[in-house]
């Protein structure tokens, strides 16, 4: 919907517009934006990493090997965002925890080990 909004393709009033504007302001007051995200590439980004945990989440229900991997990129490029802009807000607790939440997935997934029974 975001994409569509600062595109032009749309216009949603409500929640949109003002989270729009936040974003545009978020983006335009930091002194670090390495990347060089717009509103655009930076919805866009958004979307990615929403991609990559969803079809992570529903992979890992399926027991792939690949699933904790597509959470890793998740984990990462949510991390890159506080690098990006070189701060650090309170969506760090949420990194925090998906990462905590990650590495009990990884130990669950872990493979016995051969000879224990």
């Amino acid at each position: 919907m975001m994409i569509g909004q600062v595109s032009g393709w749309w216009v949603v009033d409500g929640e949109a517009v003002l989270a729009l504007e936040d974003t545009r302001r978020f983006i335009a007051e930091r002194d670090a934006n390495m990347v060089g995200f717009t509103p655009l590439s930076y919805f866009a980004f958004l979307l990615f990493m929403g991609v990559a945990i969803s079809v992570g989440a529903v992979a890992q229900l399926w027991r792939q090997r690949w699933a904790l991997a597509l959470i890793g990129v998740y984990l990462l490029s949510h991390a890159a965002l506080f690098v990006n802009f070189m701060t650090v807000n309170p969506k760090i607790w949420l990194l925090a925890l998906a990462s905590g939440m990650a590495i009990v997935l990884a130990w669950a997934n872990r493979t016995p080990a051969s000879g224990c029974s």
